[in-house]
């Protein structure tokens, strides 16, 4: 009796919720308050800066550049950055400055100190290096080399690791034009980065 009785009921019940149907779709409701403007972000673009010094000490010059080869035409500033860790997958840019606040300029760069000398850099997995050409001939000195180039004494480089998912979402970007990447905001927000 009582089984007979719990079926009845459970019959009962599905019956209830089966039965109900779905009306129309009402009115849309107010639109909502806009909210504000976020900050433009750097969209983890790691963004790491380094100084190469050149000083004067007692008519001698000391300096963060080291010399490859003889004659000196060619000059190395070296790094760690444990940032760079695919170096064939990771895209990685760099930018020079004369200092903060200064403009940042995509490298490579040509003609800086003299007609026809280079400043570029090269990366591979945890490292980076900035290289100097110095054009060959009479030149065979570093930038800022005993105040013959005193705005140059000490340099920036800023060296940025772009995430893949950036590059998506700009398909139409150049991203071996350092100069056209560094028009986007979320490089803009790493360039104006301070570390």
């Amino acid at each position: 009796m009582a089984m007979a009785a719990l079926c009845t009921s459970i019959m009962a019940m599905s019956g209830l919720f089966y039965s109900c149907s779905k009306g129309d779709t009402g009115p849309p409701g107010p639109q909502g308050v806009q909210g504000t403007a976020g900050i433009n972000g750097s969209a983890n673009v790691i963004s790491v800066t380094y100084t190469v010094n050149t000083t004067v000490v007692s008519k001698d010059t000391e300096s963060s550049w080291v010399p490859v080869g003889s004659p000196s035409y060619h000059w190395v500033a070296g790094f760690i950055d444990s940032n760079i860790t695919i170096s064939s997958l990771d895209l990685v840019l760099a930018y020079w400055s004369t200092g903060y606040g200064a403009d940042w300029n995509a490298l490579p760069v040509s003609s800086l100190v003299n007609n026809g000398d280079q400043m570029n850099y090269r990366y591979n997995n945890d490292s980076i290096s900035f290289t100097y050409y110095t054009g060959g001939g009479a030149y065979t000195k570093y930038p800022g080399y005993l105040a013959t180039s005193p705005a140059f004494a000490t340099l920036l480089f800023k060296v940025l690791i772009i995430p893949p998912g950036l590059a998506i979402n700009h398909p139409n970007i150049n991203w071996k034009n350092a100069s056209q990447v560094a028009a986007l905001p979320e490089i803009q927000a790493a360039l104006n980065r301070h570390q």
